[in-house]
């Protein structure tokens, strides 16, 4: 009897994939956290259509500059783990293109990503630092200062006012601030 149901079970479940399967796609609902196929209140329609791919397949690919010993850098099409070298760069080139042309693309690539980009804008350099008065007492009070706090505030709320702790460790370190501590 047991294994009566079974099959019948297992051949419900059967023509309703079946079923499933011819039907194309449903609806998808998204309803709060949760996936529906039938509508809520406040539902949003998923789109399931699988994603088109081009035909011809990817129009790029990766390479990899691999290190085998120090100074010795090879391009490669398999990753660099496969031969027991490091990785030292990975670069996309079109496929389209000859083994040696993917090579010069990704070497161009790699000499145009370390050289620094050309239109940047050069800033002017910050006006020489005065010598500040000899402050370093003030400073190390200051410092003292910050790190009775910090204990402070570690000590936690049953034994400090921690917003009084907050403002007094903000003012002590904005004083440092301009004193240039």
């Amino acid at each position: 009897m047991a294994l009566n149901l079974l099959v019948v079970v297992r051949i419900a479940l059967g023509i309703g994939i079946l079923c499933g399967a011819g039907a194309g796609h449903a609806q998808v609902y998204r309803c709060g956290n949760s996936y529906s196929h039938t509508p809520c209140k406040g539902g949003q329609v998923i789109d399931t259509a699988p994603l088109v791919s081009d035909p011809r397949g990817p129009m790029s690919r990766e390479i990899y500059l691999c290190s085998a010993l120090p100074g010795q850098n090879y391009w490669s099409s398999a990753h660099c783990a496969e031969h027991g070298w490091r990785i030292e760069r990975i670069e996309r080139v079109p496929t389209h293109i000859s083994w040696e042309e993917q090579v010069a693309a990704a070497r161009q690539a790699h000499r145009s990503a370390l050289q620094p980009p050309a239109a940047l804008v050069q800033s002017p350099s910050p006006a020489p630092r005065l010598p500040s008065p000899p402050v370093n007492g003030t400073c190390t009070a200051l410092e003292e200062h910050v790190k009775a706090l910090d204990s402070m505030g570690r000590a936690g709320s049953r034994y400090h006012d921690l917003d009084r702790v907050r403002r007094e460790r903000k003012n002590a370190r904005d004083q440092q601030y301009r004193l240039r501590c």
